[in-house]
């Protein structure tokens, strides 16, 4: 199966200035490809219509997940050479699971030097891609959180200005929707939404909610591994973790009652919801979801989806292949290509129904 997959995988070529570096302003003006599965039809749109293009009581579920000033830039104890790294899980207290970069400079008993007397001890290294840090302020009298949170910068992916983000990104890398901390990346699809288009969205008579999925290490590490001359191995993505609330699944249950259509606002959202009937897990409490949607994936909850245009061979992209096909797939990437779309977490969206 990793195999056939590995083959029927849709793949194109990204050039580097496809890739949004910058948001549009505003965000809701940003063009949206419609997506028609039933009719394979394909229609250029923009955010501003979403309402229009939406039924009343339709149902759209967005990510509420805020995305965490992950990523730190600093030096080994008495070197000079760089280094960098990114938060992926805090275990307890100021310990957390990370990947760094150099790896191989990560050594147990090391000391990590960053900006404003932030430091880190690296205490082991907890897999082929994942260190243990301690963090702590060398002015005891200084909140660790507070600190932390100034001194990281926002988790924004390489292909963006090299992952070098700046005070802008603070704002335009986060949702309207953020309320819980914990993601490394921000729910893309989200990033298009502003009052004004939400405002429209309940005029229009859709119904608005909201889950949490933590997006973690799962959005941007490698899906498949060369371990020889012409074979590749299918990773599976990492877990993350997601939590809901009671009312969000009696307004599922009415939605999908009264005719209506849920809506998943993101590939996260998709992830979440489709664990939720799957694990039968409770609401109000977080758990943990390794689910993986391949091509064959059969949908139980989502019967639309909003998403960004994705890198090729990746988690999403599989996922958003999984719900409409290679075949629509491939003729709205390259529609969108030849179209002037702008790609990745900066970039355009598309909604499938």
């Amino acid at each position: 199966m990793p195999t056939k997959i590995y083959h029927e995988a849709y793949n194109y070529q990204l050039s580097p200035d496809r890739i949004a570096q910058r948001p549009v302003h505003p965000y809701d003006t940003a063009k949206l490809l419609t997506v028609n599965r039933r009719e394979a039809k394909i229609e250029d749109s923009n955010f501003t219509c979403l309402p229009r293009l939406l039924r009343a009581g339709d149902l759209l579920v967005f990510n509420d997940s805020r995305v965490i000033p992950a990523r730190f830039l600093g030096k080994m104890a008495g070197r000079d050479a760089s280094l960098e790294v990114l938060l992926v899980h805090r275990q307890s207290g100021g310990i957390w699971r990370c990947l760094g970069k150099p790896l191989k400079k990560f050594k147990p008993g090391s000391l990590l030097v960053f900006e404003e007397g932030l430091r880190a001890k690296v205490l082991e290294r907890v897999s082929e891609q994942e260190v243990l840090l301690e963090f702590f302020c060398e002015d005891e009298a200084v909140d660790l959180n507070s600190l932390m949170s100034r001194v990281g910068q926002m988790p924004i992916p390489p292909y963006i200005r090299r992952g070098r983000a700046d005070e802008s990104d603070r704002l335009d890398y986060q949702t309207i929707f953020a309320s819980r901390d914990g993601s490394i990346a921000a729910p893309t699809a989200s990033l298009h939404f502003t009052p004004e288009l939400i405002t429209g969205l309940k005029e229009a008579r859709c119904q608005i909610a909201y889950a949490t999925l933590h997006v973690g290490t799962a959005s941007f590490l490698p899906l498949w591994d060369e371990v020889g001359e012409g074979v590749t191995r299918l990773k599976a993505p990492a877990a993350e973790t997601y939590g809901f609330c009671s009312e969000l699944l009696s307004k599922m249950v009415e939605t999908k009652a009264r005719g209506g259509r849920v809506i998943a606002v993101g590939t996260t959202m998709v992830r979440a919801l489709e664990s939720m009937v799957r694990h039968r897990a409770c609401s109000g409490a977080f758990v943990e979801t390794d689910l993986f949607i391949l091509p064959g994936f059969e949908f139980k909850v989502v019967d639309a989806l909003i998403t960004n245009f994705h890198q090729p061979r990746t988690t999403h992209l599989l996922l958003v292949q999984a719900f409409m096909g290679r075949l629509l797939l491939e003729r709205s990437y390259q529609h969108a290509l030849s179209n002037e779309y702008r790609f990745l977490s900066y970039g355009d969206g598309m909604f499938i129904e």
